[in-house]
């Protein structure tokens, strides 16, 4: 999904960026796929780990793109230690036909080969395949448990699209694009309209305010938040067949609360879960309540539903500029 979106830059957070003509995405050289075996029970977290997936490349470049991601490759202890978690990954990968039944990977000094039942892993010396170009298992040391994670350094995400750079994080179960600004702010009782800015380098690493609610909350509101376990790589197409089993399908979240209540950063409502045990992009939203949203003067120009226009206006940043995008968030 691709949002082209106006945020205020954090500077202590994006000082590298700033000093340069534009971020260097993350996902240059490589998709990332962040894998984790979720099992919904966020007390349990601790005996788990999860691992960063990068497309095919030699051995070196592999190394090198884990290290641009503050990781390593992983090591054969890690995959024996929690080994029913990487089976139930991996082997899912191949069921979505990213991979081959019996695929080899990259990890630290030697290849490790799933079964083609998915059940247990086989291990091979690295010089069998010093030719080939392998997909990698980098570390993911990101932790946090949904909305409670915090960007640093170390899990800072860059994606470039629609002429910005947005700059996002990882958390143990997702990659998280937070507080993106769909619409400038509209005048009362106006619809919104979709942003248009290009040329920023954009913090995506907090909620943006919620709307105004009993007493609290902004006019200057109209933000949405996604949660991803894919960022493609920056330079692939949307339109190439052969990228298509890459696509996730798209949840997009409407909050309740009867038009008076509610956000997209609700805890309740976190889309990390979605993202990670269900392999999609959830996207949750914000939009104006109570009067500023659905206030109606008949025989007046305010004609009310602005709430519901927020809506519509999130839906097309959502749904119809990802169609017209080579970039997916």
């Amino acid at each position: 999904m691709l949002f082209v979106a106006s945020l205020t830059v954090v500077p202590a957070l994006l000082a590298a960026c700033v000093s340069a003509a534009t971020c260097a995405p993350s996902n240059l050289r490589s998709s990332i796929t962040l894998l984790y075996q979720n099992n919904l029970n966020s007390s349990d977290d601790y005996n788990h780990v999860g691992a960063l997936l990068l497309d095919p490349s030699p051995y070196a470049a592999a190394s090198a793109a884990c290290a641009a991601l503050s990781e390593s490759l992983i090591s054969q202890a890690t995959l024996q230690a929690h080994l029913s978690d990487f089976t139930a990954q991996l082997n899912y990968n191949a069921y979505a036909g990213r991979a081959a039944p019996s695929q080899a990977y990259w990890i630290n000094d030697a290849v490790v080969i799933t079964s083609e039942n998915g059940t247990s892993f086989t291990y091979a010396a690295m010089g069998a395949y010093s030719r080939h170009n392998l997909p990698a298992l980098c570390t993911q040391s990101a932790s946090g448990n949904n909305g409670y994670a915090r960007a640093n350094a170390s899990n800072q995400v860059t994606v470039n699209a629609a002429g910005n750079s947005y700059v996002g994080f990882r958390n143990l179960k997702s990659f998280r694009f937070l507080g993106i600004q769909y619409a400038q702010q509209p005048q009362r009782f106006t619809y919104s309209q979709l942003t248009n800015v290009t040329g920023q380098t954009l913090n995506a690493t907090a909620y943006g305010a919620q709307c105004l609610q009993y007493g609290s909350g902004s006019e200057d509101c109209l933000f949405l938040n996604i949660q991803t376990p894919f960022v493609p790589r920056g330079s692939s197409s949307l339109f190439r067949e052969s990228r298509r089993s890459d696509l996730r399908p798209v949840h997009f979240w409407i909050h309740g609360g009867g038009f008076t209540g509610g956000s997209g950063a609700d805890q309740g409502t976190d889309g990390g879960n979605l993202a990670s045990r269900e392999d999609i992009v959830t996207v949750t939203i914000n939009y104006r309540l109570s009067t500023l949203g659905f206030f109606a003067v008949p025989g007046t120009d305010i004609t009310g539903n602005y709430g519901i226009g927020d809506q519509e206006t999130a839906l097309q940043v959502s749904l119809y500029r990802a169609c017209l995008s080579k970039i997916t968030l």
